[in-house]
């Protein structure tokens, strides 16, 4: 049986790779902490999505990897199955926040 985390990451990759102009790549860091579960291009537009399960938050390393991406002009999304429909919505809309 697979962990909820990975069942979530499986369910949220399928969706969003149905969004035309759209580059996904999951990221599986084993040496390397704090770099976003999905690396996204959109429509040119860069976009880093950590995935979390409930309430958990970023831990500090994530967060400061996600600031600086933002800092650099990319977008960031934390992504949680209470949230993952908004977002796969404002991503097929183009609306990036």
């Amino acid at each position: 049986m697979k962990k909820p985390e990975t069942a979530f990451k499986e369910w949220f990759v399928a969706r969003l790779e149905t969004i035309p102009k759209i580059w996904v790549e999951k990221i599986q860091q084993v040496a390397i902490r704090g770099t976003p579960d999905l690396i996204v291009c959109l429509r040119g537009i860069f976009i880093a999505i950590e995935l979390k399960i409930g309430d958990e938050e970023p831990d500090d390393l994530q967060a400061y990897k996600l600031n600086a991406i933002k800092r650099a002009g990319g977008v960031t999304y934390v992504v949680r199955p209470t949230n993952a429909e908004e977002v796969l919505r404002n991503l097929r809309k183009g609306v990036l926040l």
